[in-house]
């Protein structure tokens, strides 16, 4: 009995050094680990393989990153992000007829927090699920806006092409730039063909804290700057409602990273 409750918890220690590279680093991918933990590549698998099944990591274009579950939940008795929005979200849909999501930025990914769907087709985001940092504009705004190491990274890495017009790294050093210079994104069938997103990020205290975006069929968007319009004036209202301390609701990253580039 001794024998096997000692490998049991060497086999414990071993997902959790696993899982704190992978939460101190924000996002790997699995050769990190290897390297880094020492460890050969089926062991690694392994546990990587446990750790996302049992919700604790995500993957998004062959990097991990950990998960909503690893959160701080203390934020919770105070009013949380999306209570604050979802009077927001409701008003959006209504007053546009588009879908509309309320983004946030975890390490290098976007994690949906909440969504309003309409009538006007589908939308790739739900709640709770996570996406690449340049996953159209409902994801843009947050990378636009975020520490210089967090653009760094994204662009540097493997770019997954969602669609024929997914950008490339160049493009999309040159679409944040601009989304850093106007305030807003605008992305047709870089997720989803056929399909149009606006979003604006959300400042609060010099930090973006989220994005909002409104999502529709590329024939019923409007060529105006109306939904911009719409956004920015939603986006100026939640970033009123926030309360003086938002960073319990940032990445680590954020919090303590003021680099911009």
């Amino acid at each position: 009995m001794t024998v096997v409750h000692g490998a049991e918890l060497s086999s414990m220690e071993r997902g959790l050094q696993v899982l704190a590279f992978v939460q101190d680093r924000g996002q790997v991918d699995v050769a990190e680990i290897m390297a880094g933990l020492e460890l050969p590549s089926s062991t690694t698998y392994r546990y990587v393989r446990l750790l996302k099944n049992a919700g604790f990591l995500v993957e998004v274009g062959g990097q991990l990153s950990p998960s909503g579950r690893l959160a701080d939940r203390s934020v919770d008795s105070s009013e949380h992000l999306i209570d604050l929005a979802r009077p927001l979200l409701t008003r959006l849909r209504g007053g546009t007829g588009f879908s509309v999501a309320l983004t946030v930025r975890v390490h290098n990914a976007a994690l949906c927090l909440d969504t309003r769907r309409s009538g006007s087709g589908s939308i790739a985001f739900r709640p709770g699920e996570i996406l690449t940092l340049y996953a159209g504009a409902s994801a843009t705004p947050l990378l636009a806006f975020a520490p210089g190491a967090v653009r760094r990274k994204v662009l540097g890495g493997r770019l997954t092409r969602y669609t024929a017009v997914t950008p490339s790294a160049q493009t999309l050093r040159t679409e944040l730039a601009a989304i850093r210079a106007e305030g807003y994104h605008c992305s047709r069938g870089w997720l989803t063909p056929g399909m149009t997103a606006v979003g604006v990020p959300v400042i609060a205290g010099g930090t973006c804290v989220c994005a909002l975006s409104l999502i529709g069929k590329d024939r019923e968007f409007p060529e105006t700057g109306e939904p911009v319009r719409i956004l920015r004036a939603a986006a100026e209202e939640l970033a009123a409602r926030l309360p003086a301390e938002q960073n319990a609701w940032l990445p680590p990253d954020e919090k303590h990273e003021g680099e911009r580039e």
